[in-house]
């Protein structure tokens, strides 16, 4: 499968802060998990990849692995821009007591 990302190599700085192996210790098992799910991917589609990867998340939580939870939330502000109020204070006295303080 051509299109599979590979990882870093050993020497590059990880790409996500919260991974702690800076190397890959085993390319090949990796290779496999990546064409494992682009095969998912490509015959199965996104929703069967998602409920994998929360079945694997599942276990390797109750396995006693702690993995980094997203510090985002899937919030989506549902009134437009246009809708929106304009802001009731001045910003720029706030930001000169900000500063002040």
């Amino acid at each position: 499968m051509s299109d599979i990302k590979t990882l870093p190599q050993a020497d590059a700085p990880p790409t996500d802060p919260y991974v702690e192996q800076v190397h890959d210790i085993d390319p090949a098992e990796t290779q496999e998990w990546l064409e494992s799910l682009e095969y998912v991917l490509k015959t199965k589609g996104t929703e069967r990849v998602k409920y994998l990867l929360s079945v694997l998340e599942s276990e390797a939580t109750e396995k006693g692995v702690e993995l980094h939870q997203p510090l985002n939330t899937p919030y989506i502000n549902t009134i437009p821009r246009s809708a929106q109020q304009r802001y009731p204070g001045n910003r720029e006295i706030e930001r000169r007591i900000k500063s002040i303080i």
